[in-house]
């Protein structure tokens, strides 16, 4: 575009008004500048004040929030549809943008008040003789005034009157510094790009501390008027106004004239025309979201927030292709989404959360680690926790697995009878508890249950972290142990975290500060709270870090297991085959993954042992490295007995059923030692893989007088932590 036609259509909407409105306004211009140059302008300006009154409430101007990782690592962006802007402090904007902008905005802007007394009179009057708005009179302050408080409304006396008003308070109340900073933070440069470092994000893809003076000097044309100047658009009249800028720069010794040359034949590239949008992890994105307005009040979305996450960036890539390497090879079992949350344990903070399998799965959109899903038999972990705290069960009381039924429950109205099965089509006879837990058995869970009371597994559950429980305790049935009631895998996740934790409850989080956009710190530390006795926390990590307690029902060394560490795992599995869950900790991580579809679809044979954990041992391997585990030693309460640990309270006929001692038969390969300052315990019959094994005493190897053979428990220990 020719200047002069630029020239012409920028003056053209000013042309369209009334010339009797305008000559008013510049008339009264007059006046107002012709006091402040002539004398009395102190007393004027002071009416003026009584007059207008208190200064309103700045327009709070919306500004990108952006969302951190633990590291300092950017994961997202987040902004109103179509604008942009990036608040930055004066110091972090090129000296070149600077000088530029005074340069061609308000030369006189380091030596003047709030208003340019002597280019307003030059500008009304120019505006009365050529009977149109042909010459700017502003100062910075006046147009951030303008931005901030007056807005758009229409040009009258008033509002200009109300201009330099709220521009003199400015100037009273705030350094030069802060009022160019604060105008180069909201004014307008085009494409949504609202502040100057959105400007040169925008258009240059850089910060604007790394400007040059031809990239700055072209900016800062661009708020003159930002869609005219358009340099994507109207490149020859963007430039045009560069030239300017650069002579105006030159004028004031902003720059030399060799510097204005070689700036205006450097031509700066641009990029694209928008900033892109950046959302790595929408998942933690929204989280991070929800959290903010959960607990600040907060709408994290164009509030000009610094969110510091939990999330560990590196370990979020890991446990997102995880989830979806095992979903894609899932096909030929119908799987078609899967999901992830691990938790740090001992600060609950959140250190990945996959919400999905990825773009191209079904269901792509929704967060599946917090859609509440049927767990499985990763309820029963509520069930027996609850059983042991009432001390109605011990980890040794015998149950007897066998056919079992209930007047109630079954059917499809509830009415008929309720035949309880086991997941394999055999029954195992008297079991312990330890046994009952770790191989998932279904008929020992239901009768603990009934033993415990639903009421305590609900209380239970409630207090571990479950919210999806909410109708009154008379609703659920008996199925509650076996996971038929919906609970997401993000509460999984942090019901395990009270057991590796010993009981103590800490909220699962997302976040780790929230900054205004002035730096305060909005974030307050929530304190956690003894949930769970620590002596159960104790006994159900024992039982569920045995691999000898499930090898009956999934093998020995599955993928529940970890080699060189103690880990405690559960698995679920819903009928139909709808869902797979595996949740599994130690005391520095907790993992919950879940493989299923999110429209409910069955699969087709798989378990949370072939399809969830996988997934659950990738993640926890890659975490848990050769670090050790942390498990500490017994707390009060709790005893060692020759197969395993009782509560205080409690023996081995706890809870029994009648007969059922009597069947049971007893371990005979148990043992304990110390190892590099650590208490190791075992009861297999073979060497334990544990360091140190001294192996099982001599008549325990042969599987005399009945005496029970296969393979034991195993347990690590470290004194005094």
């Amino acid at each position: 575009m020719h200047p002069a036609v630029l020239t012409r259509r920028l003056a053209a909407g000013a042309r369209r008004r009334s010339r009797l409105h305008l000559a008013a306004l510049a008339t009264a211009t007059l006046g107002i500048g012709g006091v402040l140059l002539w004398g009395g302008g102190q007393a004027a300006l002071a009416l003026m004040d009584d007059h207008l009154g208190a200064v309103p409430d700045p327009r709070r101007l919306p500004a990108d929030t952006v969302v951190l990782d633990r590291h300092g690592e950017l994961i997202a962006v987040l902004h109103p549809p179509g604008e942009r802007r990036i608040p930055v402090a004066l110091d972090r904007m090129a000296p070149e943008l600077r000088r530029a902008t005074v340069a061609v905005e308000d030369r006189n802007f380091w030596n003047e008040g709030a208003v340019d007394a002597t280019r307003l009179v030059a500008a009304a009057w120019t505006d009365l003789v050529r009977g149109g708005a042909v010459q700017g009179a502003s100062t910075i302050t006046e147009q951030l005034a303008k931005v901030l408080y007056v807005r758009t409304s229409p040009r009258t006396v008033e509002r200009k009157l109300r201009e330099i008003f709220i521009a003199r308070h400015l100037a009273r109340t705030l350094s030069r510094e802060r009022i160019l900073e604060e105008y180069l933070n909201d004014i307008n440069y085009g494409h949504g790009a609202y502040g100057a470092e959105a400007a040169a994000r925008t258009y240059f893809g850089i910060p604007a501390a790394r400007l040059d003076l031809a990239q700055a000097s072209l900016l800062a044309g661009l708020p003159n008027s930002p869609a005219l100047l358009d340099p994507y658009l109207h490149p020859e009249a963007a430039r045009a106004r560069q030239r300017a800028v650069l002579a105006a720069m030159v004028e004031t010794g902003a720059a030399t004239r060799d510097e204005a040359a070689a700036a205006l034949a450097e031509r700066p590239a641009l990029v694209a025309g928008a900033m892109a949008d950046v959302d790595l992890f929408p998942t933690i994105t929204a989280r991070a979201v929800r959290e903010v307005r959960e607990r600040l009040g907060v709408e994290a979305v164009g509030g000009g927030l610094r969110i510091t996450t939990t999330v560990d960036s590196g370990l979020q890539r890991f446990s997102q292709d995880a989830v979806t390497t095992q979903v894609d090879a899932m096909t030929a079992e119908h799987a078609g989404d899967g999901a992830l949350v691990a938790v740090d344990p001992r600060s609950a903070e959140v250190l990945a959360d996959v919400g999905g399998a990825g773009p191209g799965h079904a269901g792509s959109q929704i967060d599946m680690a917090a859609q509440p899903r049927s767990p499985g038999s990763v309820f029963k972990l509520f069930t027996y926790s609850a059983a042991l705290e009432s001390r109605r069960l011990s980890m040794l009381s015998p149950l007897r697995d066998a056919p079992f039924s209930l007047p109630h429950g079954g059917g499809d109205d509830g009415a008929g009878r309720y035949q309880v099965h086991d997941y394999e089509p055999r029954y195992r006879g008297v079991v312990t508890v330890k046994d009952a837990l770790a191989g998932s058995l279904n008929v020992p869970a239901v009768k603990a249950e009934l033993l415990t009371g639903i009421p305590d597994v609900l209380r239970m559950a409630r207090t571990l972290g479950v919210t999806t429980l909410t109708r009154p305790d008379s609703a659920y049935g008996a199925s509650l142990t076996l996971g038929t009631y919906p609970v997401p895998l993000e509460e999984i996740a942090q019901a395990a975290t009270v057991l590796a934790a010993q009981g103590w409850f800490r909220s699962e989080h997302v976040l780790l500060s929230v900054r205004d956009r002035g730096g305060q710190e909005l974030l307050h530390r929530r304190p956690g709270h003894r949930a769970l006795d620590p002596g159960v926390a104790f006994v159900m990590n024992a039982i569920l870090a045995d691999d000898a307690n499930r090898a009956a029902s999934f093998g020995a060394h599955s993928a529940l297991t970890i080699p060189g560490h103690l880990v405690a795992a559960k698995t679920g599995t819903t009928s139909g085959f709808r869902d797979n869950l595996a949740v599994g900790w130690t005391p520095r991580l907790a993992v919950a993954t879940w493989v299923g579809n999110a429209d409910d679809r069955p699969m087709r044979n798989t378990t949370g042992l072939s399809g969830a954990a996988p997934i659950w041992n990738a993640v926890m391997s890659h975490v848990l490295g050769t670090q050790g585990d942390g498990w500490p030693s017994p707390p009060a309460g709790v005893r060692r007995v020759a197969e395993g640990w009782l509560l205080d309270g409690t023996d081995e006929q706890t809870g029994a059923e009648a007969g059922a001692l009597d069947e049971l038969r007893p371990q005979t390969a148990c043992r304990q030692w110390t190892h590099d300052g650590g208490l190791l315990w075992s009861c297999s019959p073979a060497l334990s893989g544990l360091g140190g094994d001294p192996g099982p005493p001599a008549a325990a190897t042969v599987d005399a007088g009945g005496s029970r053979s296969g393979p034991g428990l195993s347990l690590s220990f470290t004194l005094g932590g």
